[in-house]
């Protein structure tokens, strides 16, 4: 299943390459299979995560070390906000009606990020933005190449449950979970080094950690007024 859909990624990828000059056969583009990104479906019943708080997640230094080596420039898309040092980006929990997980075992976010590479001149935009908690924890984007959009949903980073639980630990005003790993996956390789033409990030690698805030205590119907622990 995962061959087939890398090979779903490489075909969208292949689709839109054509107009924006990735290739010289000349065929004719096609449009890929799916070409717009859509917000969270409806939440599943009693999967209910947190009205309030919020999630940073602070880029690996191999990440970083891509980004410079390639000379990528990254910004955030509001409301998610670049951290000021440019090593990761925080973004709110319960900004949306997507407070819950929906159909597919996600949480919506409406923020994301944009990376431009200066080589060949074309930007990513990982867009909408959700946390995979079902089958399997994982951050995935809708995808757009130059404002064109090309894919509803890829999965950039995956982590496990075994590696969740570790950093998990309640707090004065709910429950966090601490610096949580994900790694890029090979679509995610796929779609940076057939997409903007960048030498991608190596399938496997720590993308970063994720740092989770859930400020809810069960029947509450206020934000709590005390912070979580550092």
């Amino acid at each position: 299943m995962r061959a087939l859909h890398r090979l779903t990624v490489l075909a969208a990828v292949a689709a839109l390459s054509v107009p924006l000059g990735l290739t010289s056969t000349g065929a004719a583009a096609q449009q890929p299979a799916h070409t717009t990104t859509t917000a969270a479906a409806e939440p599943l019943p009693g999967a209910y995560i947190s009205p309030w708080g919020d999630a940073h997640a602070a880029m690996s230094d191999e990440t970083l070390a891509w980004i410079e080596r390639e000379g990528i420039t990254w910004e955030a898309i509001g409301p998610f906000v670049k951290d000021a040092d440019g090593r990761g980006f925080s973004m709110p929990i319960g900004s949306t009606a997507g407070d819950g997980l929906d159909t597919k075992g996600r949480i919506f976010y409406p923020g994301g990020i944009t990376l431009h590479h200066p080589g060949s001149g074309r930007t990513i935009t990982l867009k909408s933005t959700f946390i995979r908690v079902m089958p399997t924890p994982a951050y995935s984007a809708g995808v757009s190449v130059d404002g064109k959009p090309l894919l509803e949903e890829v999965v950039v980073a995956e982590s496990t449950y075994a590696e969740v639980m570790v950093g998990a630990r309640p707090s004065p005003t709910g429950f966090r979970l601490k610096q949580v790993p994900f790694y890029f996956t090979q679509d995610a390789a796929a779609l940076i080094s057939e997409g903007i033409g960048a030498t991608a990030p190596r399938a496997g690698s720590l993308f970063g950690t994720l740092t989770p805030n859930f400020d809810y205590i069960p029947g509450t119907t206020q934000p709590p007024a005390f912070p979580t622990f550092p």
